[in-house]
Parts: structure tokens; C-alpha cells; sequence
């Protein structure tokens, strides 16, 4: 079943009722807050909701959003159309793609998962392992379609961060801003948002922690702005 709601200003996004995009995607999408007439490539996409979320808050270039999954493409086409929104969709492995043309940012919110059990659902096993699109994968991947000093936006669980370091770096990409999410203040960090520049140079700058909920239990005003209100 197909549902809908709009965003912040307006831009009505459809999405899949049994498959509601991910905080992450929202926090990635706030991260990334890309803007312009850039040209964007959004990998592992699903229905488009970190894309459609900048396109909201002000982007107005073109975007290439890349899946596995056709159904999700198929409500990412529904969004583009409904908004008239510079969308091409691709269906097809993300660590595979290649463009003739070079990207100003690459987004990417990839599956997480390479040790834990594989889920029976071919659905879930697609979009939370990562079978076959491991950081390096997805790194080269990115390095191939990004522009020099192209930016590739992404999210990944904080316990990876070594590995995704020493792999950004073999495929001349530099690390360039982190910032840690958390539940709350005095919860450790879940997610980790990254903005890496290929072949940028080497100097780090870690934001303060964002943080889904405050000492009352309410989520804090950050978020709210982030994610819409009838959402969370």
C-alpha cells in the first residue's frame, strides 16, 4: 500500500506504508542539505526521501536516484512527476553504476549489516546488509562519479568508523566533517553523518552530537525541524 504526506514546504513525497523511511534518512538529508542547480547521484535511494527532502529546503538541480529495488524507484518516478522534480531513476546495483557525466555530490544512506544474522526477507536482506556493497564498494563507486573536490554524503554505525577512514583515504576520498547522533545526551552515538571531498585536502572538523531527544523525553527542536512533525 502506497502512502503520502508532505514536507516541510510542501513537496508531497510517496513512500511504501509497510517500509517508512528511516530517522537516518532524515538526518542525512540535513546533513547533506545540498542546494543549487548541482547534479546530484543519490545511491541505494529506495523511494527518494533524502533527495526529496533537499529538493524541499531549497535544491533545484538534477538528481540520478540509483536501486536495487524497482518498487521503491517506482514511488521515487510518483514523487518526481507530482512535484515536477528533475529526477532520473536506475534501477540496478549501486556499486556498479557509472556515469559519463561527473557528479558535485554523491548521497548515500547504504546498509549497515555484514556480521549479523541475514535476514529471511529478500526485501530486508537488500536495504540492511550489505552483500556486496561494503564501505570500499561504495567508495569507489563514489570516487568514479564525483567531480574533483565532489562531496560524498553518507551514514553508517559509529563502531565501522576505522574502517570507513583507512577506506575513504585508498580511494582519494578525505574525511571532512563528522557528526555523531544520538538518542539522547547521555546515550552513546547510534549513527555517524559523514561528508568526505574527493581529493580534498586533510584537516577534520567534528560537529556537536546531534541529539533526537532532550532530558524531558520530547524530541528537541533540531530534530522537529528535521524531521516533519506529523512524521515523528
Amino acid at each position: 500500500m502506497t502512502d503520502s504526506y508532505l514536507l516541510h514546504n510542501g513537496t508531497r513525497v510517496f513512500t511504501d506504508s509497510s517500509e517508512r523511511p528511516s530517522m537516518a534518512s532524515f538526518m542525512l538529508a540535513y546533513f547533506s542539505a545540498v542546494k543549487g542547480k548541482k547534479k546530484v547521484l543519490e545511491m541505494c535511494s529506495g523511494s527518494g526521501i533524502v533527495s526529496f527532502w533537499n529538493y524541499d529546503r531549497g535544491f533545484c538541480g538534477k538528481t540520478v536516484m540509483v536501486d536495487i529495488r524497482s518498487d521503491q524507484l517506482k514511488l521515487a518516478d510518483m514523487t518526481a512527476s507530482a512535484n515536477g522534480l528533475d529526477v532520473e531513476t536506475v534501477n540496478g546495483d549501486a556499486s556498479s553504476y557509472r556515469s559519463d557525466e561527473r557528479f558535485d555530490a554523491v548521497i548515500c544512506n547504504p546498509p549497515f549489516f555484514n556480521e549479523q544474522d541475514q535476514s529471511a526477507d529478500p526485501d530486508k536482506k537488500a536495504f540492511r546488509h550489505e552483500n556486496g556493497l561494503d564501505p570500499d564498494s561504495l567508495f569507489r563507486t563514489a570516487a568514479l562519479n564525483l567531480k574533483q573536490r565532489g562531496h560524498l554524503y553518507f551514514c553508517h554505525v559509529p563502531d565501522r568508523l576505522a574502517d570507513i577512514f583507512e577506506s575513504l583515504r585508498k580511494n582519494g576520498l578525505e574525511p571532512k566533517t563528522i557528526r555523531f547522533c544520538r538518542h539522547s545526551a547521555d546515550r552513546l552515538p547510534f549513527l555517524v553523518l559523514v561528508d568526505a571531498i574527493f581529493k580534498g585536502g586533510k584537516k577534520l572538523t567534528v560537529l556537536p552530537d546531534l541529539c533526537v531527544m532532550d532530558k524531558e523525553g520530547n524530541y528537541t527542536a533540531e530534530m522537529m525541524d528535521i524531521c516533519e512533525e506529523d512524521y515523528v
